[in-house]
């Protein structure tokens, strides 16, 4: 497949990595491995359309390596540096503890196998990143949609619907497994490769109907360990990106090793490790998610637009909620302090660069 793409032209090339970037960043295997009832799948793919085709209509105000910062920062400088902090902070979280998650979780593996696998995937992923990563996005994209494809082990069975009582929160949560499709705000795009982030948008509609008549076999556990490594390449990638936009490039410098040790901690105790990640990962990502789409206000009049804007700060908005609702003891605490650092560190250094001038 790499060999036949060399032969192409460079527009080719670049349209079907970039095509298979914003594929990797929604996951379709992992959607595809949720199981969800069709009540809940239905209503959760059109409110998942809104994420989608928002970001659509900002990477078309402007693509480039800054992505939702850009658009924060264009909105209000405070809301930038709000972004900024839980934005970076949110997703090395989610690329430390989702290393940890594939081999325990997703693959059911313990042991010194369990050890093995999650620094490996460290390994690939840094050294993807000091090379050149999208060689890899095509095979990720292509090889989890060919194991969920295969029928081979999965049975057909609908998923579960939940009692009325919580199917609108069942529905609100589900819609939000697609927001990671907003990294594919954080690269150089051209104008006609936006039209990819609504076909991504598609195909992943289509996984997570799929998987609501399917239970997911062995095979769809091997998926969705490539569909959540294909996430923790983008993510660290769209790190990447954004801190070089910034001339902080540097800092990779400290975060790649310090990744690779805290991933090798994460071993120690993965069950603990994982749940006191997650917490202030999803806070915090919510959070910047909710500052970075307030900017559908500055840059539309459209009602309708504003409408969907509204809606989808609504969904970001229940993110935290929900969160915060079903974490107790010291998550409960570690998630309310995250949204308080957050605001409180990116408001300091608001303060300090208005000092400055």
């Amino acid at each position: 497949m790499l060999i036949y793409l060399m032969n192409q032209s460079p527009n080719v090339r670049r349209g079907f990595f970039t095509f298979t970037l914003i594929l990797s960043t929604i996951a379709p295997a992992v959607l595809a491995n949720t199981h969800l009832s069709l009540y809940v799948a239905l209503p959760s793919i059109v409110l998942g359309f809104i994420i989608a085709y928002l970001t659509y209509l900002l990477v078309n105000v402007k693509w480039d390596y800054q992505g939702l910062y850009g658009y924060s920062r264009s909105t209000h400088e405070l809301l930038g540096y709000v972004f900024l902090v839980s934005w970076l902070i949110s997703y090395y979280l989610y690329v430390i503890y989702t290393a940890v998650y594939i081999p325990y979780y997703v693959l059911n593996l313990d042991g010194a196998v369990a050890v093995a696998l999650s620094i490996m995937i460290g390994v690939i992923v840094v050294a993807a990143l000091l090379t050149n990563p999208y060689y890899l996005f095509p095979v990720i994209a292509l090889l989890q949609l060919l194991l969920i494809i295969l029928p081979i082990g999965w049975r057909v069975t609908q998923g579960i619907t939940p009692p009325v009582p919580d199917l609108f929160t069942n529905i609100l949560s589900s819609s939000l497994l697609v927001v990671c499709i907003t990294l594919s705000t954080f690269i150089r795009g051209e104008g006609g490769y936006s039209r990819f982030i609504i076909y991504s948008m598609i195909i992943g509609g289509a996984a997570l109907l799929y998987g609501s008549f399917l239970k997911p076999a062995l095979l769809g556990a091997y998926a969705s360990a490539v569909g959540n490594l294909g996430l923790i390449l983008a993510e660290f990638l769209m790190i990447k990106n954004l801190l070089t936009s910034l001339r902080r490039g540097s800092l990779l410098r400290i975060l790649i090793p310090a990744s690779m040790v805290l991933i090798a901690v994460g071993n120690i105790n993965y069950g603990a490790f994982y749940t006191t990640l997650i917490v202030p990962s999803l806070t915090l990502l919510y959070l910047s998610l909710f500052v970075s789409f307030t900017s559908v206000f500055r840059y539309f009049k459209s009602v309708l637009v504003r409408g969907l804007g509204a809606i989808t700060l609504g969904l970001f908005a229940y993110g935290d909620y929900s969160v915060l609702s079903v974490s107790r003891g010291y998550l409960l605490y570690e998630g309310v302090l995250s949204l308080i650092l957050g605001l409180l560190i990116g408001a300091a250094l608001y303060l300090r660069g208005r000092w400055k001038t």
